[in-house]
C-alpha cells in the first residue's frame, strides 16, 4: 500500500552538475576587483574633502575663542596656545575652547592643530595678569594652523587663520609657520 499520491512521487533528475563553474566564479571576482579599484580613489577623495572641511571649520571656531579671550581675559591680547584657551577664567565654569581643542598638537579628523603668536607680535598683558592664569603672555597677534597628519591620506592642503580672520592655505600640506610663508589666501 502506498501512502503518498503519485503527484509527490520522486522523479529522477538528469545527472548534470548544478552550481557555478570555476570560470564563472573567477569572472565575478574580477568584476568585483574592477569595481573596487574604481571606488577606492573616489572614497579616499571624499574622505580627504571631509577632513579638510572639518579643519577649516575648526579654524573659525578657534578664531572665535581667541576673540572671546582678547575681549574678556587678555585686555585685547590673544592667547599663544590652545592650552591657554582651554583654561577657565576665574569665577567661570566654561573655558574659551573645549575638547578636543584643549592643547597644541591635538589630532582631529586627520589634521594637527596649533596656535602660536604671529610673527612680530608683542606682549599686551603678562601671563600672570590674565584672568585665567595663562602660561604665556597675551600678545598682539596670533596664527592658528592645521596640517594633515599624512599628506595624501588624511588631507592634501594645510590651512591657517590669522588675527584678522583671513584664511590661508598651502597646496603641499606642509606645516604653516607664524609668518604664513608660502601660503595663498583661501576663500
Amino acid at each position: 500500500m502506498t501512502t503518498g499520491s503519485p503527484r509527490f512521487a520522486r522523479t529522477a533528475r538528469p545527472t548534470s552538475q548544478s552550481g557555478f563553474t570555476l570560470i564563472e566564479l573567477l569572472i565575478v571576482v574580477a568584476m568585483i576587483a574592477v569595481l573596487a579599484t574604481i571606488a577606492f580613489p573616489i572614497l579616499l577623495r571624499a574622505r580627504i574633502a571631509a577632513h579638510e572641511g572639518t579643519a577649516v571649520a575648526s579654524l573659525r571656531t578657534i578664531h572665535s575663542a581667541e576673540a572671546a579671550f582678547a575681549t574678556t581675559c587678555g585686555s585685547g591680547g590673544y592667547a599663544q596656545s590652545l592650552d591657554d584657551l582651554a583654561l577657565k577664567p576665574a569665577g567661570s565654569t566654561v573655558a574659551f575652547i573645549t575638547d578636543p581643542y584643549n592643547a597644541n598638537g591635538v589630532i582631529t579628523s586627520g589634521y594637527v592643530v596649533n596656535v602660536m603668536a604671529a610673527a612680530g607680535a608683542t606682549t599686551i598683558l603678562p601671563a600672570a595678569n590674565t584672568c585665567n592664569g595663562s602660561s604665556a603672555d597675551a600678545v598682539t597677534g596670533f596664527v592658528v594652523e592645521r596640517h594633515p597628519v599624512s599628506v595624501g591620506e588624511t588631507g592634501v592642503r594645510s590651512f591657517a587663520i590669522d588675527t584678522q580672520g583671513t584664511m590661508h592655505m598651502r597646496q603641499d600640506g606642509v606645516t604653516i609657520d607664524d609668518t604664513l610663508a608660502g601660503t595663498l589666501i583661501f576663500q
